[in-house]
Formats: C-alpha cells, sequence, structure tokens
C-alpha cells in the first residue's frame, strides 16, 4: 500500500485525471441506467436494495421463484452480468475523482495522502459488489434449496458495498471542501 501511495502522490497527472473523470462520469451514468433498466425488466418483486439487506434466505427464494413464474429469471441473470460494467465504471469514477481531488492539495502533504488512501480504499466498493454477485450466481443456480448462510453472506457484502459508497462520497465532499476552505482561508504566502 505504502508505494501505491507513494506513485500516486504525483502520477497521474491533475489533468489526466480531470479528463479520465470528464469521460467516466457519462459511461457511468449511461451503465447505471441500462442496468437499472434490466433490473426493471427483470421483474424483481422488490427494489434492489430491500433485497441486497433483506438477510432472509426465504424472502430471497420466493423472489427467485416469482421471476422463475414470470419467465424473467434469465433477465436478472443479465443484469448480473451488466452490473460488473457497473462495477467497473464505478472503479474508474471514484478513483479518479478521489485522486483528481488529491491534486488540490501540495505533493506529500499529509492531505494529499488522505485522499489517495481514500482512493485506494474506495476500490472496496465494487470488489464488495463483485463477490456478491458471485455469491448470487451460485444461489441462482439452485433458487429454492441454496444454503442459508449464501443469503446472509451475499447481504452482508452488499451492506459492505453500500458502506463503501457512502465512504466514497463523504471522501469526495470532505476533500473538495477541505480544499475549498484551504483556498480560501489560507493566505498567500508572501512572495507567491
Amino acid at each position: 500500500m505504502t508505494s501505491l501511495i507513494s506513485y500516486f502522490q504525483k502520477r497521474p497527472s491533475g489533468w489526466t485525471l480531470f479528463f479520465i473523470t470528464l469521460a467516466a462520469l457519462p459511461l457511468h451514468l449511461s451503465i447505471t441506467a441500462v442496468l437499472n433498466a434490466s433490473y426493471a425488466a427483470s421483474k424483481f418483486p422488490v427494489p434492489y436494495f430491500v433485497q441486497q439487506t433483506s438477510f432472509d434466505p426465504e424472502k430471497m427464494r420466493g423472489w427467485y421463484a416469482f421471476m422463475a413464474q414470470e419467465g424473467t429469471l434469465g433477465r436478472y441473470i443479465t443484469t448480473q452480468h451488466i452490473d460488473f460494467l457497473f462495477m467497473l465504471s464505478v472503479l474508474v469514477l471514484h478513483v479518479s475523482v478521489l485522486l483528481w481531488i488529491s491534486r488540490w492539495f501540495a505533493v506529500n502533504t499529509k492531505a494529499r495522502t488522505v485522499m489517495i488512501v481514500c482512493a485506494l480504499l474506495s476500490v472496496l466498493a465494487p470488489v464488495a459488489d463483485a463477490l456478491e454477485n458471485g455469491v448470487t450466481y451460485v444461489m441462482l443456480a439452485d433458487i429454492s434449496n441454496f444454503h442459508d448462510y449464501l443469503a446472509y453472506l451475499s447481504n452482508s457484502l452488499s451492506v459492505l458495498k453500500f458502506a463503501m459508497f457512502v465512504f466514497a462520497y463523504a471522501a469526495i465532499i470532505m476533500g473538495a471542501l477541505a480544499a475549498c476552505l484551504r483556498v480560501r482561508l489560507l493566505p498567500a504566502r508572501p512572495g507567491t
């Protein structure tokens, strides 16, 4: 981790990160729209955040059975595939934004280092999402007889994912505010 922090102190440049972020945002929004449309087409009977935080294996079996009866379980599996594109877009967007904000602070300062660490930690959101999907695929292989612990594991990974989303957004807001307040509140150094 130390070598990554050292690397990201100076690379990539602020402009490179700005342009990556500029490209990543519309891509992320587009993939999110496709993912949401696919989820809706699967006719999953509850909103995804309800399903992903239910911690109820029987409800999960019932929801999967409902889609099987509706003939939309295949669409739900396709949605899981699309979710990997969403994860990739989240990874690029969160890391690029947080590293770009780190450039608003001087090299090797505590503030820049904190933002770099936040960027690296933000990777946990898409990683948890990928692991959650892996567990979901196992449950989908036998929708009526999967082990209860798989639902608990899947939902635990979902909660971690959501927590890391909140962490990333809070880090973005706090980092940007800290940079703006620092610029406005600190007087210019003589001779600069």
